[in-house]
């Protein structure tokens, strides 16, 4: 395994920058956003007096190497409802407007429109941290191309979505499973809320026309299902003996939280609706609060990126409640993707590969991922790697995130390998970055993006925050996006409520629905799919980490100044 690399951001930061005023603006943001304490010795002002109130710190570029990469930026922060694409100086180059605030990632797309997911809940049940529901194609100029609801109460969009090279796009949605159904199913009994599980699936979607679209491919976690809690259910066996198969109890706690860890968990969620990442405050659970009961989570997977690799027809999903990456076969029908035969490596909608949590399946081998986002496959040099970037929550030794890169188990002619157990094999660890002394902790939401120089994006969602790092471990570029709350009227530091069209009318009439996929008219088995998102909605797991920002932002995305989404662009240049 190649050397793990680190770094210690604070010194070397310093040779990278134009001049010390700017280091100085580049300390000051960081100390202020973390929440930074007055040096020993200084108790502040006398009592009585009220203490001046500091400058806001300066946002933009705060470092710029000449080895850093020339491309542009793709970013659309929680709070605006606009998708802005920065060169590496920050300047705005080009926007593209939208009726919503995201839910949540943003795609450049090959023709200068951008593929957008929209926050729009409808009258959907489902509601949590990462809620979308709606899935926007804009255009160049700004017009409208395709506008795609995907909440009732079925299902729900949430936090990502994936073009396809054919032009379908892959999504991530909520379906509500009732308490009874989970519970035949082998779900711990106490472990089941009122308002059911809310497994994930994937669907993927045909655009047609401006508000239709036909389900051509789906899967559904809650097919491929193991337990060993009741022999008389049909999906009973050892999960160490199906590792291709999903534990329904792999996240039951050994023990009740304590009534530290719950309102530690309240004061996250309390955040988490401040950056405008979680459900309105009015879609808060009635049971929530510091120092009150917290139930069961109907939020079961809480899944968080998507992505898709064409040369190998394979889609990776991030399973945040797991700390888990799995990987499918895309090759399979919709009916073999129901079981455990057919498609390009046999194994129909099985996992064909995990890594991240082995106790997950029962095995033994270390943890390596902790309430990761945003995986992403990446061929270096023929061989398959994967980038994620690894929060961190509850890792040994303090929350701490880092962006890494692991080497993944497979070839060619054979696909993913298990070991002599028939394990799978855990993936290597090849690169990894976390900013050595100085912290870099961002909980939830971020991203990471392995650029064409080999360089590394790492976002830092929480705090707005994006670096690019070499495979040395410099940082060459620093940037502190400065949007924040970009709608007339409306104080930046308010908690984040779903921003709709103006006057609360939908574009266009009524809400379009477009083609339900065949046989999910309703919630998989008994009782209300998620009984209005108020009670186990929100997918907040494990630590926290970051201030509650104006500027948050659930990731970037780098284009390669010889994109061809860019040529009208280019065409404007000078003009």
């Amino acid at each position: 395994m190649a050397k793990l690399l680190k770094y210690t951001s604070a010194l070397a930061l310093g040779s990278l920058l134009v001049g010390s005023d700017t280091f100085a603006a580049s300390a000051l943001v960081w100390g202020q956003e973390r929440g930074s304490r007055p040096p020993e010795g200084r108790d502040g002002p006398p009592p009585g007096e009220r203490p001046e109130r500091p400058e806001r710190p300066k946002r933009g570029v705060m470092a710029s190497s000449e080895n850093a990469d020339t491309g542009l930026t793709l970013f659309t922060p929680l709070k605006s409802k606009n998708t802005y694409l920065v060169d590496a100086k920050g300047q705005t180059l080009h926007t593209w407007p939208s009726e919503y605030t995201p839910g949540n990632s943003a795609y450049l797309l090959p023709d200068g429109s951008v593929l957008r997911c929209a926050k729009d809940g409808g009258d959907s049940p489902f509601s949590g941290g990462g809620e979308g529901g709606r899935i926007q194609r804009i255009g160049w100029d700004g017009e409208l191309l395709w506008d795609y609801a995907m909440a009732d109460d079925g299902w729900r969009h949430h936090h990502d979505i994936q073009p396809m090279p054919n032009g379908h796009v892959l999504a991530i949605v909520w379906e509500g499973v009732g308490q009874k159904d989970a519970m035949r199913r082998g779900r711990d009994r106490g472990q089941v809320a009122e308002a059911g599980l809310w497994p994930d699936a994937v669907i993927e979607l045909a655009p047609k026309g401006l508000n239709e679209a036909e389900v051509v491919w789906e899967w559904h976690a809650w097919d491929h299902l193991v337990q060993d809690r009741n022999e008389e259910f049909p999906n009973f066996g050892s999960p160490k003996d199906h590792p291709g198969r999903i534990d329904v109890n792999f996240d039951v706690l050994e023990r009740p939280k304590t009534a530290e860890e719950l309102a530690k968990e309240a004061a996250v969620e309390e955040r988490l609706r401040g950056i405008g990442y979680t459900g309105d405050d009015d879609d808060e659970p009635e049971d929530s609060g510091p120092g009150r009961g917290r139930g069961p989570r109907s939020d079961w997977m809480h899944t968080n990126s998507i992505h898709y690799d064409p040369a190998r027809d394979l889609v990776a999903i991030s399973v945040r409640s797991a700390s888990e990456v799995w990987i499918i076969d895309h090759s399979t029908t919709t009916e073999q993707a129901k079981g455990s035969e057919g498609g390009r490596y046999g194994h129909g909608g099985d996992l064909l590969y995990r890594f991240g949590h082995p106790a997950r399946y029962g095995a033994e081998a270390d943890q390596q991922l902790f309430n990761q986002h945003d995986a992403r496959f990446v061929d270096v040099d023929g061989e398959l790697h994967m980038t994620v970037f690894n929060n961190g929550s509850g890792r040994p030794g303090g929350d701490r995130s880092s962006v890494d890169e692991y080497s993944l188990p497979f070839s060619a002619e054979s696909g993913f390998q298990s070991g002599e157990d028939g394990l799978p094999i855990p993936a290597t660890l090849t690169w990894t970055w976390d900013g050595g002394e100085t912290e870099h902790y961002n909980g939830h939401i971020s991203g990471a993006q392995r650029l064409a120089n080999g360089s590394t994006l790492m976002c830092l969602g929480e705090d707005g925050r994006t670096l690019e790092i070499s495979r040395e471990g410099e940082i060459l570029w620093d940037w502190l996006q400065p949007v924040g709350n970009d709608e007339p009227g409306r104080e930046a530091e308010e908690g984040g409520r779903r921003g709709g069209p103006p006057g609360g009318e939908r574009p266009g009439g009524d809400r379009p629905r477009g083609d339900r996929p065949p046989g999910r008219d309703g919630p998989r088995g008994d009782g209300p799919p998620g009984g209005r998102g108020r009670r186990g909605g929100n997918g907040a797991r494990g630590g926290g980490g970051g201030p509650r920002s104006e500027h948050a932002i659930f990731r970037v995305t780098r284009y390669d100044a010889s994109y061809p989404g860019l040529a009208k662009l280019k065409a404007t240049d000078g003009k």
